[in-house]
């Protein structure tokens, strides 16, 4: 078993523990996707399994302009673990965090973040300067 496997592995149990799930599904790519509000978002070991990267397009066919970066800007001054910016049309919000020392709230508290900004600041973004949503409206973990 690799490096990577195992990493994937013990982000898969952290994940199942995190969100108190009964299974956890990996998609061909090795991600766990996870429906958040408006939002699906990625949990994703990159860097040989050195890294977590909790990622997400947050809004689609977005035209790039001052106000869009204005709001990007604006959120990237309250993110601590996540980062938003545009990419072409999309609107991405992610955090990485290492693998080696990740617990269960840590993971946690990265998807709240990324999955939080996503759902809010992709829904924003994409009714007041055009654009789409991944989802009209979704589940957000860990909320009952």
């Amino acid at each position: 078993m690799s490096y990577l496997d195992m990493a994937r592995s013990h982000v898969k149990e952290l994940a199942r523990e995190a969100f108190e799930l009964a299974e956890v599904v990996v998609d061909p790519d090795g991600d766990l996707a996870f429906p958040f509000g408006t939002a699906v978002l990625y949990v994703s070991v990159v860097t040989d399994g050195r890294l977590v990267r909790v990622w997400a397009r947050a809004a689609d066919g977005i035209a790039v302009t001052k106000p869009v970066l204005r709001e990007v800007n604006d959120a990237n001054a309250w993110l601590v673990l996540a980062r938003a910016w545009m990419h072409g049309g999309a609107l991405m919000i992610e955090g990485c965090l290492p693998v080696e020392t990740l617990r269960a709230e840590d993971l946690r508290a990265l998807v709240s973040e990324v999955g939080g900004t996503a759902d809010r600041l992709g829904a924003l973004v994409a009714t007041v300067h055009g654009g789409k949503v991944a989802l009209p409206v979704g589940p957000v973990p860990g909320a009952e």
